[in-house]
């Protein structure tokens, strides 16, 4: 069983700047490789800590079934409503207990 690779669940995006970021179209930075170590920003910064729990996911994202496999686009959901929680704009599923 795979654990899914979504914003900031196994994945990590350093800018030019040293901003740590969990990807590349999230641009909410957790940390600075300059003023930290890489390895504390991902493990304990509470945006990263945030994004690994998909029970902290809202809308349907939240009341998905497959939301520990996928969880959604972090980013399309920051971008579409603000909330890095919020659900996937873009996804067509609509789970069971929506």
């Amino acid at each position: 069983r795979g654990f899914g690779i979504r914003d900031g669940n196994g994945i990590m995006f350093i800018g030019a700047g040293g901003d740590v970021t969990p990807s590349g179209f999230l641009p909410l930075p957790a940390g600075n490789v300059r003023a930290g170590n890489v390895v504390e920003i991902y493990r304990e910064a509470a945006l990263f800590r945030a994004l690994r729990d998909p029970d902290r996911f809202q809308g349907r994202c939240g009341a998905c079934e497959f939301r520990t496999i996928c969880g959604g686009s972090r980013a399309r959901a920051y971008a579409a409503t603000g909330d890095v929680m919020g659900e996937d704009p873009l996804c067509p599923y609509v789970p069971a207990a929506a």
